[in-house]
Formats: C-alpha cells, structure tokens, sequence
C-alpha cells in the first residue's frame, strides 16, 4: 500500500524502475564488457526457442520477397510498385477518394500515402483537388490516362497472386489466404 502511494506520489520513479527492470530482463549481458563463450551463447539461444527457419516474421519477410520479385517481373519495365498498384485498384473501384480514406483501405501509413499519391500525380495517372496546406484532406482521382493504366495491370496483378499461390493446391490457397487475413486484421491496437 505505501509503495502504490509512493508511484502515485512519484510516477517517475515508478516509472524508472518498471524500465529498469525490462532492460534488465531484455539483456543480461547489455552492459557487461565481457566475452560471452560460445556454449553460454548456444545454450542462450536454445533456452529462448528462436529458429530463424520457423520463426513466423522471418517466413512472412521471405514469401513477401517471392511477391515482390513476382511483381517486378510481370510489371517489368513498368514504373510501378505494389503499393502505387494497391492505391490505383482502389481508386479503380471506388472512385474519387480523400487521401486519408485511400491510405485506409490500402493498409498504408500517411508517409507512405503521400509518397504515392507524389508518385502516381507526377505520372499522370491521378488527380488531387482540394486544399494543399492538408494534402489527407484531398480528393484523389483517377484521370483517364490513369484509369486505362489501372485496368490494364488488373490481370498483370492477378498474375502475380497466381505465381505467388502456384506452389499450393487450391484448398491450401484458400487456407492461407483465411490465415493471412487473420493475421493482418487481427490486432485492434496494431498501428
């Protein structure tokens, strides 16, 4: 009870330790100059349960290099990536967006939005009207230059998904496809 009474007193201190003691969990080698012997080092790394091989980020960053390569080589020598690909479907579909919306339905922070909407008005294939002291207020649309390009990397991107799920059987795509949409949508308090 006096120590709930000193935190509120004193939230820095309360604070001060809570951190440090997560640091000292995080590393307990953090602040030690000296050598860690390699069986110390592999019994760490056994204890933790860590396997590159398995780990869920490393699989997720390795099949999303194998999307990005597919990309690049069925959009060759388009200037285009997946996310200005993303952001031009989405218009294709819904019309004239404020930027702000069109970064939440393409799953795009504000930085990354305003460098695509930056890159697609530079190529011509969308235009922004509104005020530009808050550029997430303004509406984007898709010109007609940008519509035709649009509709024409539709079947380019659904060729993309087909090399990408080509290893697995269709049963196995719609699993993964029922996972990948829980993993993506399931955190409230992600972002």
């Amino acid at each position: 009870m006096a120590s709930d009474r000193a935190s509120r007193e004193n939230p820095e201190s309360s604070a001060a330790k809570t951190g440090a003691r997560r640091t000292a969990t995080v590393s307990r080698f953090a602040d030690d100059e000296t050598a860690i012997p390699r069986d110390q080092a592999l019994a760490a790394y056994e204890a933790s349960g860590y396997d590159l091989a398995t780990h869920p980020a490393h699989m997720i960053r390795r099949a999303h290099q194998r999307a990005t390569f597919y990309f690049q080589q069925v959009m060759n020598g388009l200037d285009l990536t997946p996310t200005q690909q993303a952001a031009l479907a989405t218009l294709l579909k819904h019309g004239e967006l404020s930027q702000n919306y069109l970064g939440r339905l393409t799953a795009m922070d504000p930085s990354t939005i305003s460098i695509v909407v930056q890159k697609l008005l530079k190529n011509g294939h969308i235009k922004r009207r509104g005020p530009k002291k808050d550029q997430r207020l303004a509406m984007i649309r898709l010109t007609d230059r940008g519509a035709r390009f649009a509709i024409e990397r539709l079947a380019d991107s659904m060729e993309v998904a087909r090399r990408v799920l080509a290893p697995l059987s269709p049963p196995e795509q719609k699993t993964l496809m029922e996972l990948l949409h829980r993993i993506g949508d399931g955190d409230d308090n992600f972002g």
